[in-house]
């Protein structure tokens, strides 16, 4: 991709490349503190003849919170660079690059950030006397490509492909994995035992799994960013398809591997200071596994992948769809809770997002009737609906303002709360051509109210 700046963006970021520099530093020696004994075992020890190719690092400064507040290197015996604000400065003047008309969206902070100090530390050093967005134009040219990256899902299947708007939902396939594999011979894979183990577990996570599939012209950081980025957003609304959704006692674990949300535990048994045996488990609070065929063809979500699809594809074309792309983004998030109490709040915050005009209104009566109204066809189903609500907010109450745990038997109300905000939303989905904004849903369900 060819790259080019403005000629008054050059300009300016050649006045504030020239303020940065004056704000150069010298600092003294820092002196690493000498270590300490605390018997961690290493995993492995890297020789010499590990190493390929040049060695090179970063030296910076931090705070307490892990957050960099300097960055230096070594010139002439002295340590130099930028710390404080004029570290700020850095980092302003990188922010500004990345964010102006040839980079927005195509760059990533931690590259700009990089090349911007390797301008800025070879010029100090007479190494270079090019303009600062020559240089960046010059490495973004180089970097800047097209992409197609895939984000497996864990355990998650399908007979075929499907969309969810620019995220391309398909199978890693055995071939696939045949060909990456081939790469390394086979004597290889023979002699070393564990090394082929370790191979076998890895296939045997991605094979046959979905992954979601982005295209994107980047550069390779800022690739896999925005492509992790679609596809979470894109697994989320996925999520809405599964019956997990509709329970507080268990958790899915469709998520982007190495995001699964499973937890494991450890524990020794110890007799007179000796371990006895190390005990492991891996603690999974929904189904292993998920086939999305199963939804797909469930009479209770028709349609709902492709509504799902249309969502995604013009979340923006109206302000329902704006609306409900972010009520539907924050329900997701209940599903992959561990905990009652983060799912109940979840569940009622995309709730209250879409079925409250405003904070000032009464919640119970509001959201009861609106939802009843949306998936209640008859008086007794609409009646069942609003009293649902007012018990299941009694248990909100207990939980949020008294800290009163959630019982056995209320588990029931909330599965039932759960459900009906489920189908609400699936109710809403298929109204997304016939109301333009939230307030035409509430003159619907008003006028719904008094015919």
């Amino acid at each position: 991709m060819k790259v080019e700046f403005h000629e008054q963006a050059t300009a300016r970021f050649a006045e504030l490349a020239q303020d940065v520099l004056t704000k150069v530093g010298s600092f003294d020696r820092v002196t690493s503190p000498t270590p300490r004994p605390t018997g961690i075992h290493p995993v492995a020890r890297v020789s010499e003849g590990d190493v390929i190719g040049p060695i090179s690092w970063k030296e910076e400064s931090v705070n307490g919170l892990g957050q960099t507040t300097g960055r230096y290197w070594e010139s002439g015996g002295y340590r130099v660079g930028w710390a404080g604000e004029g570290y700020e400065a850095v980092k302003s003047l990188a922010a500004k690059i990345e964010k102006c008309d040839p980079l927005r969206g195509r760059v990533s902070s931690q590259f700009v950030l990089e090349e911007v100090f390797t301008w800025l530390r070879e010029t100090l050093e007479g190494k270079r006397n090019d303009a600062l967005t020559d240089f960046i134009a010059g490495k973004c040219s180089k970097e800047i490509r097209h992409y197609e990256i895939w984000v497996p899902i864990y355990r998650t299947y399908s007979s075929r492909e499907f969309s969810i708007g620019e995220v391309l939902f398909r199978t890693i396939s055995q071939s696939m994995m045949d060909k990456w594999y081939s790469r390394i011979p086979e004597e290889h894979r023979r002699s070393d035992p564990g090394f082929a183990v370790f191979l076998n577990r890895e296939r045997s996570t991605l094979q046959g799994a979905i992954a979601a599939c982005v295209c994107i012209d980047a550069e390779k950081v800022k690739a896999s960013e925005t492509a992790h980025s679609a596809a979470d957003e894109a697994v989320a609304l996925l999520r809405f398809l599964s019956n997990v959704n509709w329970t507080c006692r268990i958790t899915s674990h469709c998520l982007p591997i190495g995001k699964e949300n499973t937890r494991t535990t450890m524990d020794l048994v110890v007799e007179e200071g000796n371990i006895r045996s190390i005990g492991k488990a891996t603690m999974e609070q929904g189904p292993s596994a998920w086939n999305v065929d199963e939804a797909r063809y469930s009479p209770l979500c028709p349609g709902l992948l492709e509504a799902l699809n249309d969502l995604a594809s013009s979340r923006t074309e109206t302000p329902f769809r704006v609306d409900l792309y972010g009520a539907l983004q924050l329900h997701a998030r209940h599903s992959i809770a561990t905990e009652v109490a983060h799912k109940i709040v979840f569940v009622v915050a995309a709730a209250e997002s879409v079925f409250l005009k405003n904070s000032s209104e009464p919640i119970q009566k509001n959201l009861g009737e609106r939802m009843a109204f949306l998936v209640g066809a008859t008086i007794e189903e609409r009646r069942k609906v609003i009293q649902n609500v007012d018990a299941f907010y009694g248990i909100r109450s207990g939980l949020i303002h008294h800290g009163r745990d959630v019982q056995g038997e209320q588990k029931d109300i909330i599965d039932e709360f759960f459900f009906n905000v489920w189908f609400s939303f699936t109710r809403l989905l298929s109204k997304m051509d016939e109301w333009r904004s939230r307030d035409d849903m509430f003159t619907a369900l008003e006028n719904k109210k008094l015919s």
